[in-house]
């Protein structure tokens, strides 16, 4: 009885972590510059040895390097920094390496490394917190002990770091593709996305002679 009760209260902990995590992203959409994205991968790229690698489903090549994994990203980005430094949370939906349900839940910072005119690259690291439905009732399955199992689902701790090119198409949209390692252990994708700005106002304008927009109070206008 318990163990169950103190299940229940973990639980709540973890909720209360994401819904605050909510708060404080919503309180900041009036006050600085804050983006929400779209991302969308395919393809799961392993390239490191793996001993349940002969798990996996849905490859595309005989030793499983390449695998159709379906994947959407919902990328919550806010400025701290002029307009070249943010925080972001990110959850994430995926079909994993096997075919099973996955998610996870990502919280890092994101910097812009350069900008021309409509271009810009920047890179982004931080703690994931992976989960998906247990793989240890999979026949031939190699037990990995860095997984935690919690009913029919288990989690791990782990870091996701991604590489984006963004174009910015107007005011209020941009598109983007980047490379990220993490999604998964040990695992890179690509991805393709739609990001929508809900606010374009700067905390901290810096000083900007190759932006793609004009700086206007507090704003950029193209």
């Amino acid at each position: 009885m318990l163990k169950v009760f103190l299940m229940r209260i973990k639980k709540l902990k973890y909720l209360s972590i994401l819904f605050l995590l909510i708060f404080v992203i919503i309180c900041n959409l009036s006050f600085s510059q804050t983006t929400i994205q779209a991302k969308l991968a395919g393809i799961g790229i392993h390239p490191f040895d793996s001993k349940n690698s002969h798990l996996y489903h849905n490859t595309i090549d005989a030793n499983g390097i390449f695998n159709v994994e379906p994947m959407l990203m919902i990328p919550i980005e806010t400025f701290i920094r002029g307009d070249y430094l943010s925080w972001r949370f990110v959850p994430a939906f995926l079909s994993d390496a096997v075919g099973y349900p996955a998610f996870f839940l990502h919280l890092g910072l994101k910097q812009r490394i350069v900008q021309i005119w409509r271009n810009s690259f920047s890179i982004a690291a931080g703690g994931n917190l992976y989960g998906r439905e247990i793989w240890r009732t999979i026949p031939g399955y190699h037990l990995d002990n860095s997984w935690s199992q919690n009913g029919t689902w288990e989690y791990k701790i782990g870091i996701l770091a991604e590489i984006e090119y963004a174009f910015f198409l107007n005011e209020k949209n941009d598109l983007t593709l980047s490379v990220i390692y993490g999604h998964q252990p040990e695992t890179f994708t690509f991805t393709i996305g739609y990001r929508y700005w809900f606010s374009n106002i700067i905390k901290n304008p810096p000083k900007c002679g190759t932006c793609p927009f004009q700086h206007t109070q507090g704003r950029w206008k193209p």
